[in-house]
């Protein structure tokens, strides 16, 4: 199989590297509209490349591109593929509107095309393990999520920094985490909450902070809480593990689930994923710590950022001629609360999903 690259930047060149490790996959087309970037990625990786995106959307022995260019390009590039008769995976988030996103899904159900979206956490084995739990109903009914998530500023000049080419940061950053509870409590949100306190980091457009509180219709409540700034900046040496040099520095991503049978807790600083079982006492309901899951460092990827087995999987769906893992029409609806979450804060006040379509 030959796959495609649109928008070969920092994301395109780890699912090159992901892809150079598939056996069907026999060739690689970047594409880049950066002529030094065009250069660096056929020297440092090996792979074709170039500037000309119909140069790969008019290869007819190319049915697959992965669309890892800047957001605000997500919605034309995964139009302008599927037009070309493309199997699609798109980053996260969808698009920079949600008018756009629904385009981009659109497109794809009226084709009936492949069209997937890289909430490559669906993936980690952090998260799997308590969809699995859940699943096995060892939890019960999730009624209750809390993520906290800390972390150090962004740098100074990235694209993701401004609302023309990022969006927002809940689209960006957290979509991750408010796709996680609708996935393991398995019900759609009906209203979110959400407010932002003034920017700490001054040359940021976008919000460096959310707390954000989401009902579901089973009745389920999420929060979460993010915090960027106050963590320590990362200056340590980039050939060591980052996680075993920023533990205890501010840094800090974690998800308390509750349900009605048990209660599930994921640390990624941690490393570790812990369970809890309910019971019955003559005196009081009980709690008893049943499993207690840690991982090597050297598995760090594959429990919290898996986008290699997501690569893998979604290769191996193209080339069987499978859907997608999450439908795209899931994907919008993750998409649905960020933008409902955003207007929240901007109202100051409670939004229904049912307005934001």
């Amino acid at each position: 199989m030959k796959v495609g690259i649109l928008g070969a930047g920092a994301m395109g060149a780890t699912v090159i590297q992901h892809l150079q490790q598939i056996p069907c996959v026999e060739a690689i087309v970047a594409q880049d509209l950066r002529p030094p970037r065009v250069q660096e990625l056929r020297e440092q990786y090996g792979v074709e490349a170039t500037a000309d995106l119909d140069r790969v959307l008019q290869d007819d022995d190319l049915p697959l591109v992965f669309v890892t260019a800047a957001n605000h390009a997500h919605c034309e590039l995964t139009l302008r593929a599927l037009e070309a008769g493309k199997a699609v995976m798109c980053e996260k988030p969808m698009a920079t509107t949600l008018a756009d996103a629904r385009r981009m899904v659109e497109a794809a159900e009226a084709r009936g095309a492949f069209l997937q979206i890289g909430f490559e956490l669906r993936y980690s084995r952090l998260y799997t393990q308590i969809k699995e739990w859940a699943d096995a109903g060892l939890l019960g009914d999730i009624v209750n999520t809390h993520c906290y998530y800390a972390s150090s500023a962004w740098p100074k000049g990235i694209w993701r920094l401004q609302r023309s080419t990022g969006g927002s940061m809940f689209g960006e950053k957290l979509s991750h985490y408010v796709d996680l509870p609708r996935w393991w409590i398995g019900s759609e949100v009906t209203e979110v909450y959400a407010a932002c306190a003034p920017n700490i980091v001054p040359y940021m457009e976008v919000h460096d902070n959310y707390h954000a509180t989401y009902r579901f219709a089973s009745g389920a409540v999420s929060h979460l809480t993010f915090l960027m700034g106050h963590a320590a900046t990362f200056r340590g040496d980039p050939l060591q593990n980052i996680i075993d040099q920023q533990v205890g520095d501010g840094h800090s991503l974690g998800y308390v689930v509750v349900g009605t049978k048990g209660a599930a807790e994921a640390q990624i600083f941690g490393r570790h994923l812990r369970r809890w079982e309910y019971g019955d006492a003559p005196d009081t309901m009980t709690s008893d710590w049943v499993e207690d899951l840690t991982w090597d460092p050297a598995e760090d990827h594959h429990y919290y950022h898996n986008t290699e087995d997501q690569t893998k999987d979604i290769v191996r769906r193209v080339a069987q001629g499978l859907p997608p893992a999450t439908p795209a029409r899931d994907a919008y609806e993750t998409m649905r609360l960020c933008f409902a979450a955003d207007l929240a804060a901007e109202r100051g006040e409670v939004v229904r999903l049912s307005e934001v379509e």
